[in-house]
C-alpha cells in the first residue's frame, strides 16, 4: 500500500507539470501549441454542438445554439485545468497522513481554491498545499488576463466585418460590394478598402491561429458571419482584377495573398478542412449573375466572355474552396457564392439589389 501510495506521488508530479505545461501554452505561450486537453474539449465542443445543431429545424436556431459554443469550449478547458491541478496534488499527498484519496482531493481543492479549511499539520504537506494555493492563485491572474484580451480580437475582427455590412449590405456578396461602391461614386477608395482588410487577415490569422476558439465565435446577427465576409471582400479584389485589367491592382493582389495566408492559418487548426481542394466554388451562371449586377450598377466593365471568367476563376481557386469549407463547418449564415450548408436546406439569402437606396444620395462605402 505504501509503494502505491509513492506511485500516486510519481503520477501526481507528471500530472501537475504536464498541467504547467498545458496552462503556458494555452494562456502565455505568443505562437500556436498544442495541448491534449484543450484539443480534446474542442473536439468534444464541437462535436456536440453541431451534431444538434445540424438537428434543428432552422438556421436562425441552429445559429443561437453555436454562439454557446466557444464560451462552452473555453469554460471547459479552464475547468479542466483547475481540475488537473486538484488532481495532481490530492495524488502527491497520498503518502503524508494516510489520508485516503478522498481526503486527498478535499484537501487538494481547499489549497488549489485557496479555500484553507482543510490542511494536514506535517511539513510536507504544508509545503504541498501552499503550493496549490500559489497555483490556483497565479491561474486566476493569468485568466484575468486571458478573457478580456481574446474578447478584445473578437470586438476588434467584427468592427470591420460590421463597417463593410452598414455600406454593403447583408449577407455579403462580392458583386454587391464593388456595385455599392460603384453606385456611391467611390470606386477610388477600393484600394483603401483593401489595405484595411489586407491588415484585418494579418491580425486574425495570427490570433486565430493561437487561439483557434476564437474562430467559432459568431456575431449577434445571425445573417452575416466574418468568413462569408471575408470571401465577399476577396471576391471583389479578384472581380476587381480581372474586370478592368487596366488599372493598378496592387493593393487587391496584396489582398489576396494575405486572405489566402489569413484563410490557411484559420484552418490549420481545424482537421476536417483539406488545403488541397482546389475546386472555384463557382459555376458560369452564378458568374454571369455577379456581373451583370455590375453592369447594372454602372461598374466600368473592361473585358467579360471566357478570358475574364478564366481569370478570375484562377485567383478564386487559391482562396475559395478555404472559405467554402470553414463556412460549411462553421455552418456560417448561407450568402451566395459561399457554398453548401448541409442540413439546412432551401436556406438562401440574397443581397439586396444595388438600386435600391433609401431617399436622397447613397452612403459612401469608404
Amino acid at each position: 500500500m505504501t509503494a502505491l501510495r509513492w506511485v500516486g506521488f510519481a503520477v501526481g508530479v507528471a500530472v501537475t507539470a504536464g498541467t504547467v505545461v498545458a496552462v503556458m501554452k494555452t494562456l502565455i505561450v505568443p505562437r500556436r501549441s498544442w495541448s491534449i486537453l484543450s484539443a480534446s474539449v474542442g473536439r468534444v465542443g464541437f462535436k456536440l454542438f453541431h451534431g444538434v445543431a445540424r438537428r434543428l429545424p432552422s438556421y436562425d436556431l441552429a445559429d443561437r445554439l453555436l454562439g454557446f459554443q466557444a464560451p462552452f469550449v473555453i469554460v471547459g478547458i479552464l475547468v479542466g485545468l483547475l481540475g488537473a491541478f486538484v488532481v495532481g496534488f490530492a495524488l502527491m499527498l497520498l503518502p503524508w497522513a494516510e489520508p485516503t484519496l478522498g481526503d486527498a482531493l478535499r484537501e487538494a481543492g481547499s489549497s488549489v481554491f485557496t479555500l484553507g479549511f482543510i490542511f494536514t499539520d506535517a511539513p510536507v504537506p504544508t509545503v504541498l498545499d501552499v503550493l496549490g494555493g500559489a497555483t490556483g492563485m497565479i491561474f486566476v491572474a493569468l485568466t484575468i488576463g486571458y478573457l478580456p484580451a481574446m474578447y478584445s480580437e473578437i470586438k476588434r475582427r467584427e468592427a470591420t466585418v460590421r463597417r463593410l455590412e452598414g455600406t454593403c449590405g447583408t449577407p455579403s456578396w462580392g458583386p454587391e460590394v464593388l456595385a455599392r461602391h460603384t453606385l456611391a461614386g467611390a470606386l477610388d477608395s477600393l484600394p483603401t478598402l483593401y489595405d484595411r482588410w489586407d491588415g484585418w487577415c494579418a491580425r486574425v490569422a495570427e490570433t486565430h491561429l493561437k487561439y483557434p476558439v476564437l474562430t467559432h465565435f459568431r456575431r449577434p446577427r445571425a445573417r452575416n458571419h466574418w468568413v462569408v465576409t471575408l470571401l465577399a471582400v476577396l471576391d471583389a479584389a479578384a472581380l476587381d482584377i480581372t474586370l478592368r485589367p487596366s488599372q493598378h491592382h496592387g493593393a487587391a493582389r496584396l489582398l489576396l495573398d494575405q486572405g489566402v495566408g489569413c484563410l490557411e492559418a484559420v484552418a490549420y487548426p481545424m482537421r476536417r478542412v483539406d488545403p488541397g481542394h482546389r475546386d472555384v466554388g463557382l459555376d458560369r451562371t452564378e458568374y454571369a449573375t455577379g456581373v451583370e449586377r455590375l453592369v447594372a450598377a454602372g461598374f466600368p466593365v473592361e473585358g467579360g466572355g471566357e478570358e475574364a471568367w478564366e481569370a478570375f476563376a484562377s485567383l478564386r481557386s487559391r482562396y475559395a474552396p478555404l472559405a467554402q469549407q470553414l463556412a460549411f463547418w462553421l455552418i456560417a449564415a448561407p450568402a451566395p457564392w459561399s457554398g453548401d450548408r448541409d442540413g439546412f436546406p432551401g436556406l438562401t439569402a440574397a443581397p439586396e439589389h444595388p438600386l435600391a437606396w433609401p431617399a436622397g444620395d447613397p452612403p459612401n462605402p469608404s
